[in-house]
């Protein structure tokens, strides 16, 4: 039977709330605290800058994509280089915490039995020791990943639930030794996400979950179910610390943000990543052209990449959702770089140090919570 709940089950995990919370407590989550972590230690209207897409980066270190977007053969190769050349997964990890991210999530998104057999967790094991290393002395967090196990962007390709519950279970308990918080990723289905996210809580962790949007911007999840749908499936939200979107295009996060902000508790933090395709419906290529530092020879291949996404182009739309929607996590996915990541940082910081427009400040602080309220109206 299908996971969703009705309606009033969206409305109980919104009557969920606490009492009006200061904006301090919406990015740090009240009653929900997090390990000790960059999110507790930033302190009040700190935003969490996270990583980009690890496969692309790799990719431009010289690691095999190949295929269409989204197919899971298509990053075997990433999958592989936890073992193969852990060093080049390492040093990918650290260019973005040299950028600035808070947190990098583990390289194991194709480590499922679809694309590398059932022996899985050594490949899984190793993308988080490898995390964990590259994080070495900073503060940053590592975030396990929970994949979908069968395909990225294919609703239709969605696992059994006897499936997902026991491939979630192999994955959850791989990666949960070597991570601060795991987080259910790219899910394109409700039941997708109720399935992660059940297996993602019973380690124990800290647990965010975060859905791919449709690209027609219209506030739906890739599948055409409603976010409000989506947030009612999950099995509770005890535990569940962030809800965030991914690897959807930056409109479609504009359009999705204040609708997730709008149905859930105020404790719960809300953010995105999103990616830097043209459109996630693509054969994709074989090269990295497009890249911002790919060679000469490249730059007149075909590219995935959306070229008016600018590192400060993409800077300028993840402050937005930091502004206009109170989200307190971003960072990006595929087709996201180190570049844009510093970027987004650069900016974040001096937003959050100067309070320039209209972010930051004891005054905007303090009104954030209202403006969220009136927002929601």
């Amino acid at each position: 039977s299908s996971l969703l709940h009705s309606a009033s089950s969206s409305s109980h995990h919104k009557k969920m709330s606490n009492s009006p919370t200061s904006s301090a407590d919406l990015c740090r989550g009240v009653n929900a605290p997090s390990p000790p972590s960059l999110i507790a230690e930033r302190g009040a209207g700190s935003t969490l800058i996270l990583d980009g897409g690890m496969g692309h980066e790799l990719r431009r270190r010289g690691v095999t994509i190949k295929g269409p977007v989204g197919s899971q053969e298509r990053f075997l190769g990433v999958a592989l280089a936890n073992t193969e050349q852990p060093s080049v997964v390492r040093a990918a990890h650290s260019a973005f915490i040299e950028a600035g991210a808070g947190a990098i999530i583990t390289n194991n998104y194709a480590c499922v039995p679809a694309t590398i057999g059932s022996d899985v967790v050594p490949h899984i094991t190793a993308a988080g020791k490898v995390a964990r290393e590259s994080v070495g002395s900073s503060k940053a967090l590592v975030l396990g990943s929970l994949p979908p196990l069968k395909a990225t962007y294919r609703p239709d390709l969605v696992s059994p639930e006897s499936e997902m519950a026991r491939d979630y279970t192999t994955i959850a308990g791989a990666i949960a030794p070597h991570s601060d918080v795991l987080v259910c990723e790219t899910m394109s289905r409700a039941d997708e996400a109720a399935a992660a996210c059940k297996a993602a809580l019973e380690t124990g962790k800290k647990v965010w979950v975060s859905w791919t949007l449709s690209e027609e911007a219209d506030g739906t999840l890739i599948s055409g179910e409603t976010i409000e749908e989506a947030v009612a499936a999950l099995p509770t939200l005890d535990g569940v610390d962030a809800l965030l979107f991914n690897c959807s295009s930056i409109e479609a996060v504009d359009a999705g943000l204040p609708r997730l902000r709008a149905c859930i508790p105020d404790r719960i933090k809300i953010g995105a990543y999103a990616n830097g395709f043209h459109t996630v419906k693509s054969e994709g290529t074989d090269s990295a052209a497009g890249a911002l530092s790919d060679k000469e020879g490249e730059k007149a291949a075909p590219s995935e990449y959306r070229k008016d996404l600018t590192p400060e182009a993409y800077a300028q739309a993840g402050a937005g959702w930091v502004k206009k929607h109170g989200a307190c996590i971003v960072g990006g996915c595929c087709g996201i770089f180190p570049e844009h990541i510093k970027a987004l940082s650069d900016l974040i910081n001096k937003m959050e140090v100067e309070g320039v427009e209209g972010y930051g400040g004891e005054s905007e602080v303090a009104e954030r919570p209202a403006k969220l309220a009136r927002r929601q109206q």
